[in-house]
């Protein structure tokens, strides 16, 4: 049993653990390019609507098909260097590039960044990233580009929206609808409530509850936001285009009754609910797709060809 000291000790790590990863957390490094699986690519940048330049890769196919694919926090359009002691995660290393080649291989052009504050794109001006409350610029940049750049303004667009990808794609349906007009389809993996996963990290970490409000006021201080800006059962309305939503069932990082909730609110007949079984741990999810496509090019299939 942990004395008061020792609670008190467990309690402050937590606190600074969450508040980096919330706020500051550290550029994980890009390990592999398309190259290494035998891909053609194209390094490129663009910008976000708010003007900030991005980095990512374009993966051309012979076909009129384009994926845009929005990565999780703290991952980066290669995935999480989690095998690394530094960056170190239970679920090891996420690497997203199989599920390019996957989608390469299947006639699908592939359009991927590093959204602000990770991987090769540079921090916001005041150092703080938003979890989907700023990197809907990004979104929507990534969709501007798409549709004025010459080798992909044709094409049909759907896309793959990750955990912070995900929210920051849901903020950005509501705020610039007009981008999303021509999209014909989404998978949505894993949007998060920021109020549930940093109750489950409280206790994860044998953190004190108790000090969850001096977490909170942190939090504000350093982002201006509060955690229940997170949550998005008030943007789930904006979606048009049919839906896969993604999520480990056993996930001990969340309330799934959360991920319920988004699926029952969904505002479209065309909508899925793919469960990822055997698992507690959300960043299976990040590599399920890398290691079984199947699922996810049938969905852009019926969509798209």
């Amino acid at each position: 049993m942990q004395t008061s000291r020792e609670t008190s000790d467990v309690t402050q790590r937590a606190i600074d653990t969450l508040l980096h990863g919330c706020a500051r957390p550290t550029h994980s490094p890009i390990l592999k390019t398309p190259a290494d699986y035998g891909l053609s690519f194209e390094d490129i940048t663009f910008r976000a609507s708010d003007g900030l330049m991005l980095e990512g890769w374009f993966i051309p196919a012979e076909s009129d098909r384009l994926i845009i694919s929005n990565h999780f926090s703290p991952g980066n359009r290669y995935g999480y260097a989690g095998h690394l002691d530094e960056f170190k995660n239970p679920a090891g290393e996420i690497n997203a590039i199989p599920r390019y080649k996957a989608l390469h291989d299947a006639g699908y052009n592939v359009l991927t960044y590093d959204s602000r504050g990770h991987g090769a794109s540079p921090d916001p001006e005041d150092g703080i990233i938003g979890l989907g409350l700023k990197e809907w610029q990004d979104v929507a940049g990534s969709l501007q580009f798409a549709q004025s750049d010459d080798r992909m303004k044709k094409m049909q667009i759907s896309m793959m929206n990750i955990c912070m990808g995900g929210n920051s794609a849901l903020i950005a349906m509501g705020k610039r609808p007009e981008l999303f007009k021509q999209v014909k389809s989404q998978i949505l993996m894993q949007p998060f409530n920021m109020r549930s996963m940093v109750e489950k990290g409280f206790s994860l970490m044998n953190a004190d509850i108790a000090r969850l409000a001096e977490f909170e006021a942190l939090y504000v201080q350093t982002s201006g936001y509060d955690l229940d800006d997170h949550d998005m059962r008030k943007h789930i309305s904006s979606v048009t285009m049919p839906t896969m939503l993604v999520q480990v069932r056993g996930d001990v990082s969340i309330d799934v009754s959360y991920i319920e909730d988004i699926y029952k609110a969904l505002p479209v007949e065309d909508k899925t609910m793919f469960w990822i079984e055997g698992s507690v741990l959300r960043f299976d999810a990040y590599k399920y797709f890398s290691e079984k496509p199947a699922a996810m090019i049938n969905w852009f299939n019926q969509h798209m060809l």
